[in-house]
């Protein structure tokens, strides 16, 4: 199973991940398109406040907000073949 082991909340409702097979880079959260619970992380201070949960290996935020991460590793690792 994939774990987020770092995260680090850019600007633009990004995350910088690294994944626990060494895998990194940028991830578009994208909370406009989401909708729902998501669209409290339109405030940057409730975005800025992402930790990881350690029983999980995902990012959450207050409130139970969380991502899957091996959607986002799969999401991410798409993006990179797409731009070779």
């Amino acid at each position: 199973m994939i774990r987020i082991v770092q995260v680090k909340p850019l600007e633009g409702y990004r995350l910088w991940i690294r994944f626990d097979d060494g895998f990194e880079g940028v991830y578009d959260v994208e909370p406009e398109h989401r909708g729902g619970v998501f669209d409290q992380l339109r405030d940057p201070a409730v975005f800025n406040a992402v930790t990881i949960n350690e029983d999980f290996g995902c990012v959450e935020w207050p409130g139970g907000v969380d991502l899957c991460p091996m959607t986002m590793h799969e999401e991410m690792a798409r993006q990179v073949v797409g731009a070779a």
